[in-house]
This record gives C-alpha cells, structure tokens and sequence, in this order.
C-alpha cells in the first residue's frame, strides 16, 4: 500500500512539474542570444578600471600621486610615473593592474584627484592563463603621450606667463596706491 501511494505521489509532482515546464515553454524568451546579440550595460555596471579620456587635454590625466595604489586592498595596483622636461605635473610611464586579484571594490576611483579612473563596460573579458588579467591601463595612450606632453606644456607656459602678468599687475596697483597716499599726505 505505502508503495502505491509513493507512485502515485511521484507521478503527481512529475504531472505539476510538466505543467510548468509546459506553460514556460511558450512565453517568450527573457535571456538574450549573448554572442549574436551585444549586451547594453547599465551606468552603474561595475568592472575593470580604465583611465578616462578627460576632454580639456585630449588625454588621460593621471599624475602618478600612487593614491590608488596606497588604498588599494588587494594590492593590485602599481603606479609609476615621471616629470616630462620643462613641466611642473608628474605623469605616469606605468599604470599596471592585475585584474585577477582586484575585488573592483572602487577605492581607487575614489581616491583619485585627478578623476581620471572609471570603470570599463567591458563584461566578457576573459583569459587562459593568469597573466591574461594583468594589463597596463596607459597602453592605449602610449602613441598620443608625446603630442599630450607638448599641449600640457605650452597650457603650463600660458599659466606661468599669466601668473606673472596678474603678479605684476597687483605690483604697479599697490604702488600707484602708495604714491597717491604719499601725495595726499603732502
């Protein structure tokens, strides 16, 4: 008798089971067809870093401070940079990050106070040996640096060229002023 009813029972969540899956089967598809049809990620998708192109200089702008790299909990991150000849900002010649080891936790975006860091819509990037995942962020820049390096540095000169004037000019205003009170006191 026990053996009946546990047939009986079977057969019925197989029948309940069928019936979902039957009901399912003709509604219509909610996945996407991944490899012919391109994905549109969300604003807040969240995944590899990449330097941003900032629209002022043409160019990324990172200045190798290394904040990233000293917040960074997974130590993934490491920043190396120089001071191009005849410019005050540092700019970075290295900007590694292994990816296996980032837990895109965001400290790195930030921290940095050029705002240069963002994330990448990149959502299918994938590799066969580890170090596929380590990637250096300033590769793409590499052939627009020398052309970036002459536009910061004649933006710099321009600036120096019109700190002097300003500083000149409240030089000549305060000793016009000087003048004027000596005179009044004669």
């Amino acid at each position: 008798m026990a053996l009946v009813q546990e047939v009986f029972e079977g057969a019925k969540t197989l029948l309940v089971g069928m019936k979902i899956t039957w009901i399912n089967f003709w509604r219509p598809s909610v996945t996407s067809p991944y490899p012919m049809q391109k994905i549109e990620m969300s604003k807040a998708f969240r995944n590899v870093i990449v330097l941003i192109r900032k629209e002022d200089i043409q160019s990324h702008d990172c200045i190798a401070c290394k904040a990233c790299e000293r917040v960074c909990p997974s130590f993934c991150i490491k920043v190396e940079g120089e001071r191009p000849e005849n410019m005050r900002r540092l700019r970075a010649t290295e900007f590694k990050v292994d990816f296996a080891l980032c837990s895109d936790c965001g400290l790195c975006l930030d921290v940095c106070p050029t705002e240069t860091l963002g994330y990448s819509k990149v959502h299918d990037a994938a590799g066969y040996h580890r170090s596929d995942s380590l990637f250096d962020l300033l590769d793409p820049w590499r052939e627009e640096e020398p052309a970036t390096i002459v536009r910061l540095r004649a933006e710099e000169e321009i600036q120096a060229a019109q700190k002097i004037a300003k500083k000149a000019k409240k030089t000549t205003v305060k000793k016009d002023e000087s003048s004027e009170a000596e005179n009044d006191n004669a």
